[in-house]
């Protein structure tokens, strides 16, 4: 998987801001940590709305989860490993109501997020349709072993709609 160009531009353009994003999803020694999923009103780390590279129409929101996978899937042979989720959401920016995506911003932007180590080992995970059929929200999925590092996802997660990212 090579860098992607947008990816470079989203990186050029909102470094400081993914750097507190990236913060908050993966902690400050970069790695996942799973928060407080079993707490009923946890925030969610938020990044948005910004505007897209590629449609001055259209805003994203992006917002992240880490979740222990033993929970998540209730299997305890995972216990310790985590799911990271990332959705980003399109949103028309003057009118506030839901719009379709940008294509392949998305990918760009979970590039930009995770890094290209990381990338390669993403899933994506399904979209929710909104105008014409179009995605407005796309779903993404990394999985990690119980000490940080990416990992196929677990069989438990072997859904038709989930596809290694690099394949697309």
């Amino acid at each position: 998987m090579e860098i992607n160009a947008l990816t470079v531009q989203i990186q050029d353009k909102y470094r400081k801001e993914l750097a507190d994003f990236r913060k908050k999803v993966l902690g400050p020694e970069g790695q996942s940590h799973a928060g407080n999923q079993h707490e009923s009103r946890r925030e969610l780390p938020r990044f948005g709305p910004v505007r897209t590279l590629t449609d001055s129409k259209v805003d994203l929101t992006i917002v992240a989860d880490t979740s222990d996978l033993d929970w998540f899937a209730e299997d305890p042979s995972l216990v310790g490993q985590r799911c990271i989720t990332i959705s980003i959401a399109g949103h028309h920016r003057l009118m506030g109501n839901r719009t379709s995506l940008p294509s392949g911003e998305c990918d760009a932007w979970v590039q930009a997020i995770l890094g290209l180590g990381w990338t390669e080992h993403v899933y994506r995970a399904g979209t929710v349709s909104g105008v014409a059929g179009r995605p407005s929200t796309v779903y993404y999925r990394l999985f990690l072993d119980a000490e940080s590092n990416p990992r196929e996802r677990p069989e438990k997660f072997k859904d038709k709609e989930m596809r290694p990212l690099r394949e697309l």
